[in-house]
C-alpha cells in the first residue's frame, strides 16, 4: 500500500476508519450517504486514488454505497477486501442479524468474484499475530469462539486446538452437522473454570 497516495473506500463501521487512520491510511465511506439517481451516476467521477474497497458490516449499507464500491472495483481495478465473512452476528442471546457476508455477497454478485478474506477463517491473521507477538506453539494454543464457520475453521486452518462456545451463532443443535468437530464444546467460557 502506498500510504501517501492510495485511499480505501470503506463499507464498515467507525472503528475501521479509526484503525486505518491510526496506521496512516486515508479512507472514506463511513455513515449514511445521500441517495443518487441514474443521472447522478452518469456524472459521478470516481476518485482515482481509491485502490482498495473494504466490505464489512455497515448499518448504513445502501444501493448508493454498493454502486460506488462497484465503480471503484471496476474502473480503478481496486482490490476487494473483506475483514471477515460472518453471515450473521448475535445482537442478543436470542437474536441474530445479517453480518458482513451480506454486504460482500451483494458486491460479489455484480462483480462475479469473491473478496480476499483478511480475517478469520484465513490463516493470514494467525501469521500476522505470530509476526507481531513471536512464534508460539500450536500445541499450547486454543482458538475459542462462538461461530463454527469462522472461529473453528480458523483454528482448523491454523493447526491449533478449537473450543466452541454457544454464546453466538453456533448452537448445540448444529454440532451433529459439522464436517469436523471442535476439540472442545461448551456452553460458555465459564465452563473452562474449575468449580473446586
Amino acid at each position: 500500500m502506498n500510504l501517501d497516495s492510495e485511499k480505501v473506500f470503506l463499507i464498515a463501521q467507525d472503528a475501521f476508519k479509526q484503525t486505518l487512520s491510526d496506521h496512516g491510511i486515508e479512507s472514506f465511506g463511513i455513515g449514511p450517504v445521500a441517495v443518487k439517481d441514474s443521472h447522478d451516476w452518469t456524472n459521478f467521477e470516481t476518485d482515482k486514488s481509491v485502490k482498495y474497497v473494504i466490505a464489512s458490516h455497515d448499518p448504513y449499507f445502501s444501493y448508493t454505497k454498493l454502486t460506488e464500491a462497484y465503480l471503484y472495483l471496476q474502473e480503478n481495478n481496486a482490490e476487494f477486501i473483506a475483514p471477515d465473512c460472518d453471515n450473521l452476528f448475535s445482537v442478543s442471546r436470542t437474536r441474530r442479524v445479517p453480518g458482513s457476508l451480506s454486504v460482500q455477497a451483494a458486491l460479489s454478485a455484480v462483480l462475479e468474484k469473491k473478496p480476499k478474506i483478511m480475517g478469520k477463517p484465513d490463516p493470514f491473521l494467525f501469521e500476522l499475530i505470530q509476526k507481531e507477538h513471536g512464534k508460539f506453539s500450536p500445541d499450547t494454543t486454543v482458538m475459542i469462539g462462538d461461530n463454527y464457520k469462522t472461529d473453528m475453521k480458523f483454528g482448523f486452518n491454523c493447526g491449533i486446538s478449537t473450543a466452541l462456545v454457544f454464546t453466538g451463532n453456533s448452537k448445540p443443535e448444529h454440532v451433529p452437522s459439522f464436517e469436523r468437530k471442535p476439540d472442545f464444546v461448551m456452553e460458555g467460557l465459564g465452563d473452562i473454570c474449575d468449580d473446586e
